[in-house]
């Protein structure tokens, strides 16, 4: 789950840096990678989607590089700002996370806000849906700040950044390090942008002075390792929580959970090849339909393809599930019961909502959204008639 505030002040030893690179992916970003680990420096490039829809390989070659990609928004626009006139904050980071996804299965998803600006309310709106929440770490601050892009648009020269990140990283000690690898909303200065020549200059230096380098991922710190701990609840059409009848091989779930933060009413969740997803209790064990035996879905400790799921977003903070039999996830009947794969429509699926176990907060519907449903589903009868 995302912080309500920047996560600053990261614990590193000292002379410890961790180097970060933001609003790429740039022309020069593939070959600043490359440098890199020529030194034997693995860094986070937090990529804006727009660019790194365009720069597939250069995602892929820094990724090959032993590099960590994270995501910086989709258009880089100002999260606290942009959620005060009703923006679609957690659209900015699914579909840069549909970019970057593959580069991070099974490990974290950093995230860096735009400007650095960030609020607890832009947290509470993306925490609300897993995919943008779930497993994710940040927004990651700084603490030796990226002057390279505002030397380039004063038209100051490489020594003159190489001597002012010199000064501040010898003021701090340690810390976290952003630069710039390209500039994601001034062109001029992206134009002018010489990050590449900076970082062959500066890394070898720092390196003399005795600085060592980590990734992220390296950094042993409860801001950035709580949030892999994360889970949530499901909750029913009914109103009650997925649990775990028994922590047992074989054990099947119900729609009979009363709390969501009981420990029996929390999953968490790993995401697999070709879009499919996993489902794990607390306890370690899958959840799974074998087809040839019924379609009740029980706990298992074995992972197969009769643990795998399509999850299918419905609206923020809810989703259907699909499982390997081809049908829909639901319940035993309409109060409830046995967690099923019985529904073969998607019409008769159970809408999950997830419930994280930190706070998110989804916005109320305005009376005209209500109508705006009902309207919809009056459709979809409407179409149904006409077809028969």
């Amino acid at each position: 789950m995302l912080a309500l505030n920047n996560i600053a002040d990261i614990s590193l030893p000292d002379r410890t840096l961790c180097l970060t690179y933001d609003d790429g992916p740039g022309p020069a970003s593939a070959e600043i990678g490359r440098f890199l680990k020529a030194q034997g420096v693995r860094a986070t490039f937090f990529v804006v989607g727009k660019f790194a829809i365009d720069r597939p390989e250069v995602l892929q070659q820094l990724h090959e590089d032993g590099h960590i990609i994270g995501n910086h928004t989709f258009e880089h626009p100002d999260m606290p700002f942009y959620v005060s006139v009703n923006g679609d904050v957690r659209d900015q980071f699914i579909r840069t996370n549909t970019l970057i996804s593959r580069y991070n299965r099974d490990k974290p998803i950093y995230v860096r806000a735009t400007y650095g600006k960030w609020a607890p309310e832009v947290a509470k709106e993306l925490n609300v849906d897993l995919r943008c929440s779930f497993r994710h770490v940040g927004p990651i601050y700084w603490d030796i700040p990226g002057v390279d892009c505002y030397f380039w648009k004063l038209g100051k020269s490489v020594d003159e950044a190489v001597q002012a990140y010199v000064d501040e990283t010898t003021l701090r000690g340690k810390g976290v390090m952003v630069m710039h690898d390209s500039s994601a909303d001034m062109e001029t200065v992206a134009q002018k942008n010489q990050t590449l020549e900076l970082t062959r200059r500066l890394i070898p230096l720092l390196q003399d002075k005795g600085y060592r380098f980590v990734g992220l991922d390296e950094i042993d710190d409860p801001q950035l390792l709580s949030p892999l701990e994360d889970s949530f609840a499901l909750r029913g059409g009914n109103g009650r929580f997925l649990r775990c009848d028994a922590d047992s091989e074989g054990a099947s779930l119900s729609w009979s959970g009363s709390a969501d933060k009981e420990g029996a009413c929390q999953f968490t969740l790993e995401y697999k090849d070709a879009g499919k997803v996993a489902l794990r209790g607390l306890g370690g064990r899958y959840l799974r339909v074998d087809p040839d035996v019924d379609d009740t879905v029980r706990l298992t400790s074995r992972f197969g393809e009769h643990a795998l799921f399509d999850c299918i977003p419905v609206q923020a903070g809810c989703m259907m599930l699909r499982s390997h039999n081809g049908n829909y996830l639901a319940a035993e009947h309409a109060k409830g019961g046995l967690l099923k794969a019985n529904a073969p429509y998607m019409r008769q699926a159970w809408v999950f909502t997830y419930m994280p176990r930190t706070h998110g907060y989804l916005k109320p519907l305005s009376g005209a959204q209500r109508i705006d449903r009902l309207r919809r589903r009056a459709l979809f009868v409407k179409s149904k008639l006409l077809g028969a």
